[in-house]
């Protein structure tokens, strides 16, 4: 079983899916969606419920 990796802002993380790295910008309970920002600038949201289907890595 794959570790469970917390959504922490400022904490870095790689992303398997789409081959980079991002940072934690927000965790926004109320609206349910983990804002990210990628390596190159360009930002997301990912929804809650989409974080633990994800294949993440910590990231230094």
């Amino acid at each position: 079983m794959a570790e469970k990796i917390e959504p922490v802002k400022g904490k870095w993380y790689y992303r398997f899916d789409k081959g980079k790295n991002f940072t934690v910008t927000e965790v926004d309970e109320v609206k349910c969606v983990v804002k990210i920002q990628y390596l190159g600038g360009d930002t997301s949201e990912i929804p809650l419920l989409e974080w633990d289907k994800l294949e993440l890595q910590k990231a230094e």
